[in-house]
Parts: structure tokens; C-alpha cells; sequence
């Protein structure tokens, strides 16, 4: 026990000495792992140490590559370093981009063959072809392609009507529901109900009317899609500049009924109906009437904040419009013949 104890007290003395070169030498390789702490400083230091500031940079270090000539000159060419994500990408567009770029008449030419239901599709084709159906000259030139003296086209939507810019796009699109025989052909048959009124469901009512056409009552809502309910911060809430007179009377593609549809209702007698103007449609329920001869309209309006709630009708702020008997339910998009606006409501009552 003496002699062990001596041996330890003799490596304890000379570990407390004198570092020697052969400590390090003969030194054993350690297997235990570091401390997190010792790894973590090693890592940064290391990160430091190859991390440069500008001011200890040289001119062209990690900047610019270098790479010499291999026609056997000893002249050096400097290469910009590049972003390896941004070079994937440009060389993705550039094969992308392939084809042939032809010039705006070629695409005036080829929109002289294009029917009204593929104006969609040849719009898509290029920006090009976009910026042609933007154009009144398209326009101009797909009306007189299509134009047939017709008894129901209206006197607004008439040749020597159509001679001013705003809104020409609306106009002859209009024209075309009385005279191209595949859009007529879209109305001809009548049926009860073509589209259902849940559809107007969360699109804001901005106005409504009433009015007796023979027998029957006619009532009409005009419903807007809320495209203002974006939060402040989205984009779709930026403020957007403002264009001058001249640029609105130059407008081919204005509409002010944009994204608006109507429901016309048809009742056999006169319902006293409450104010919804200004209310967001929650619910909208077809049902038989008590004789099961006709339909029981109901529609249920509140505010816009509560436009998305679970419960349809509940709460104080809902309002509710029953119309009964119903004889007929139509959602008329902006462009069906019946679709009544500021041209053409005298045309509508005397129509019938």
C-alpha cells in the first residue's frame, strides 16, 4: 500500500511541473467527447477565422473566382462569383423562354379568326395577345364580324351607338347575347330556376327595387362581391393611384358591374319586404309553398362581420325576407340579355 501511494504521489508531482515536448509527443489520443461548451466556442472561432471584415478583405477575395485559359496562355480570367440559386434560375427561365417572338400585327391578324368563346383562351396564349384583346380595335372588329339586324338588340348596343371608347369591351359583349347564335342558344330553353340562389351567398346586397309587370310582382337584388374585406395589411388593401379623367374615358374595359349579379324573383302577388340594402346574403333556402303548386323564397341578410358565422340566422342582426309564391328565380350575371341597367330598363318593360 506504501509503495502504490508513493507511485501516485510521484505522477501527481510531475504533472504540476514543466510542460515538456514530450508530453505532447507520447501523449495519448483522448476518446471521451468534448463539452457542448468547448465544441461550440471551437465552431465559432473557426467561423471567425474564415469570416473576413470588409476592411481585412483584399480586392477580389470570395468575391471572384479565378480560372486560367486553356489555350496554353498564362493570362488569368477573373470570374464574378454568382449566387448558385439565382444562376438555377435564370437557366430554368431561359429554358422555358423558348420559341418565337412575333410581332404585334401577326397577332392582329390571327385575332380576325377568333371566335367570342375562345377570346378567353387566345388571351392567354402571351402577354401579346393579352395587350391585343385590350385593344378597341378588337373589340371594333369582333362586332362587325358578328353584327345581324336583329328586332331584340337593343338601341344603345346598335352600330352607330358604339362609337365612343369607355366601356366598349361591356357593350359589345351585351351585343353579342342578342345576335351569336351559341350565346342565344344559352337562354333559349326556360326553366323555373337557372342558377340556385345560394350562390349570392357572402356578396354584399347594394341595391333593390320592386315594380308590377301585369299580373305578377318582380323584385330584384342586386348583389356585389365583397373584394373590400381584405385586412389592412394584405395586398389587396393598397391604395392604388387614382386615374385621370382622360384615362377613364379611354377605358375599354370598364364596367360598373363588375362582379355584380341580380336575383330576380317573380311572386304572384305583392310581399312587403324589409331594407337589406347594405346587408351581406348568409342563407338562401328554396322550398314548396304550402299548395305545393309554387316555391317559398327565403333569404336571410346581416352584417358583413357576421357574414361568416356558423349560425346563419342567428343573432339580433340577422334580417330575413320571405317571398311566397314564387313563380320563377333567376341570378342574372352582367351580360344576360334580362340583366337590367341604366340602357336598357325602358327596353325591359316594354319588352313584355
Amino acid at each position: 500500500m506504501s509503495k502504490h501511494k508513493k507511485a501516485n504521489k510521484k505522477q501527481h508531482t510531475r504533472g504540476i511541473g514543466d510542460i515538456t515536448l514530450n508530453d505532447f509527443a507520447n501523449a495519448e489520443v483522448c476518446k471521451n467527447r468534448l463539452k457542448k461548451s468547448t465544441s461550440n466556442v471551437t465552431t465559432v472561432i473557426k467561423r471567425i477565422e474564415v469570416e473576413k471584415t470588409w476592411d481585412e478583405r483584399d480586392d477580389f477575395d470570395d468575391d471572384f473566382l479565378g480560372a486560367n485559359e486553356t489555350n496554353g496562355d498564362s493570362a488569368v480570367i477573373i470570374n464574378k462569383k454568382t449566387d448558385d440559386k439565382r444562376v438555377r434560375n435564370e437557366l430554368l427561365a431561359e429554358a422555358i423562354q423558348v420559341g418565337n417572338v412575333y410581332p404585334l400585327d401577326v397577332w392582329f391578324l390571327i385575332s380576325e379568326y377568333i371566335r367570342p368563346e375562345d377570346i378567353g383562351r387566345f388571351a392567354g396564349i402571351c402577354k401579346t395577345s393579352f395587350a391585343v384583346v385590350c385593344t378597341a380595335k378588337f373589340w371594333f372588329g369582333l362586332y362587325k364580324r358578328h353584327y345581324k339586324s336583329v328586332p331584340t338588340l337593343p338601341d344603345h348596343l346598335q352600330p352607330e351607338r358604339l362609337v365612343r371608347l369607355y366601356g366598349l369591351r361591356t357593350s359589345v359583349i351585351r351585343a353579342l347575347h342578342f345576335m351569336y347564335p351559341p350565346y342565344i342558344n344559352k337562354f333559349g330553353t326556360i326553366t323555373f330556376i337557372e342558377k340556385h340562389p345560394d350562390t349570392l351567398i357572402k356578396r354584399q346586397c347594394i341595391l333593390m327595387s320592386f315594380h308590377k309587370q301585369k299580373k305578377d310582382w318582380l323584385y330584384y337584388f342586386k348583389f356585389k362581391e365583397n373584394l373590400n374585406s381584405a385586412l389592412p395589411h394584405s395586398r389587396r388593401s393598397e391604395s392604388r393611384k387614382e386615374p385621370d379623367l382622360i384615362e377613364m374615358l379611354e377605358d375599354v374595359s370598364a364596367n360598373p358591374d363588375e362582379n355584380c349579379r341580380i336575383l330576380q324573383v317573380t311572386c304572384l302577388h305583392f310581399v312587403a319586404v324589409p331594407f337589406v340594402q347594405g346587408l351581406t346574403l348568409k342563407s338562401a333556402t328554396l322550398t314548396l309553398s304550402q299548395g305545393f303548386r309554387h316555391h317559398r323564397l327565403q333569404l336571410g341578410f346581416g352584417s358583413a362581420i357576421h357574414a361568416y358565422s356558423y349560425n346563419s340566422l342567428g343573432g339580433s342582426n340577422a334580417t330575413v325576407v320571405i317571398l311566397d309564391p314564387v313563380v320563377s328565380v333567376k341570378v342574372l350575371d352582367w351580360w344576360h340579355p334580362h340583366y337590367p341597367y341604366n340602357h336598357n330598363i325602358e327596353y325591359l318593360l316594354n319588352q313584355e
